[in-house]
């Protein structure tokens, strides 16, 4: 979406006379294409504080205004811009964008949260920064979701929580690529998870296990939250267990007056979802669909669908892939029923008779005894064949 909304403005550079209302357009087309829900009305009627160039509606509802936005030409600098008298009376509006079509700065209740840059003007040419477009387009998803939306399937509450720690951990990194006095409370975290759980943690690394650590935290909290008509970042913090001291430090952290404000309106976000929704009610459901019986720990088996709305490359490469409970008792079942039949043992996978093998060590042969049946799960993911192999022993 963004490359295209890029080669259109281009189209319009590149004619030599093109107007800063030249690429408005290019601006509705990417804004509606991202919500097909979303109306962008180009020179809205002139309200509270001004009349900025667009306002975004519902369009199920056209009193409902989510933001405004302020373009500019792109060869304006943004810098002066934001400084005048007209640029201070739109940020009395909740939600305000203001850009030269090529850097978008996000505006909230009046203080600046997140910029982007999609590409840099050179004359009559524009180069791209292809490593922004999907920031940009999760920024501005975020943007136009207005008030909290209330979630009642797992796959959509495993997409937001997705979109929310991806937007962290990206700036997360964009933030520490720059030094600055306000990245001093995240270099502590980053300096705590380097000295006491990975020594060479790379910036990177540590966006991803600090947002997936962030996110996954609030919702293990709220499912477990016994008073479902509130939630907040303050009581995430009072619900971690006592057991779990890594996660009590994390969440003082995030609760705590030096928590970055720049990452706090994302977690306030997905708090204030948290808030409107049934999050156990919902988990239970969306494992209920596969006819199984409740008897596995939800928590741990949602994070593959979080993950893979996340991260599907890392989901690849770390495993995670959730097999539905019958599919691993059919496995079990036939993997017992060949140990009995084909390999002549009795018990199957219930055996327990040892066996002797002789073994090099240290240049000396020596015997050693082993189980005749063992069990290895390479692929561990959340160790559902394990735990049901555990089950199938006891019976």
């Amino acid at each position: 979406m963004v490359q295209n909304y890029i080669d259109k403005l281009r189209q319009e550079l590149q004619t030599g006379n093109a107007l800063e209302h030249s690429y408005r357009p290019a601006l509705k087309n990417l804004i509606e294409s991202l919500d097909p829900t979303i109306q962008a009305v180009n020179e809205p009627a002139r309200s509270a504080h001004g009349a900025p160039d667009f306002a975004f509606y519902k369009r199920t509802n056209n009193n409902l205004v989510l933001g405004y936005v302020e373009t500019k030409d792109v060869n304006v600098n943004l810098d002066q811009i934001e400084r005048t008298e007209q640029i201070k009376r739109y940020l009395g509006y909740a939600n305000l964008i203001l850009t030269n079509y090529l850097e978008f700065r996000f505006f909230r209740n009046g203080e600046k949260y997140q910029t982007i840059t999609i590409a840099k003007n050179e004359g009559l040419n524009l180069t791209p920064l292809e490593e922004n477009y999907s920031q940009l387009e999760r920024e501005l998803q975020a943007f136009l979701e207005g008030e909290a939306e209330t979630i009642t399937s797992a796959v959509r509450l495993a997409k937001i929580m997705g979109g929310k720690a991806a937007r962290i951990r990206d700036n997360v990194v964009n933030y520490l690529k720059i030094d600055n006095e306000r990245n001093q409370e995240l270099l502590r975290i980053y300096k705590v998870m380097q000295e006491f759980l990975v020594h060479d943690l790379s910036i990177e690394k540590f966006a991803d296990m600090y947002a997936q650590t962030l996110v996954y935290g609030l919702f293990v909290a709220r499912y477990y939250d016994e008073t479902p008509e509130n939630f907040s970042r303050q009581e995430a913090r009072d619900l971690i267990p006592a057991s779990n001291p890594f996660l009590q430090h994390f969440f003082d952290h995030i609760v705590g007056p030096n928590f970055d404000k720049r990452l706090q309106y994302i977690v306030d976000e997905l708090c204030d979802v948290f808030a409107v929704s049934a999050v156990r009610e919902t988990i239970s459901m969306h494992y209920n669909l596969f006819g199984e019986a409740v008897d596995k720990d939800p928590v741990i088996h949602f994070y593959e669908d979080f993950l893979k709305e996340y991260d599907a490359k890392l989901r690849k490469n770390m495993g995670a892939y959730y097999t539905p409970v019958p599919v691993v008792h059919f496995i079990i079942q036939a993997v017992d029923d060949i140990l009995k039949k084909e390999f002549n043992i009795p018990k199957g996978l219930t055996d327990t008779t040892k066996i002797e093998r002789q073994i090099m060590q240290q240049g000396t042969k020596t015997k050693q005894v082993l189980h005749k049946v063992q069990i290895l799960d390479p692929a561990v993911g959340t160790a559902t064949f394990l735990n049901e192999i555990v089950k199938f022993r006891r019976w």
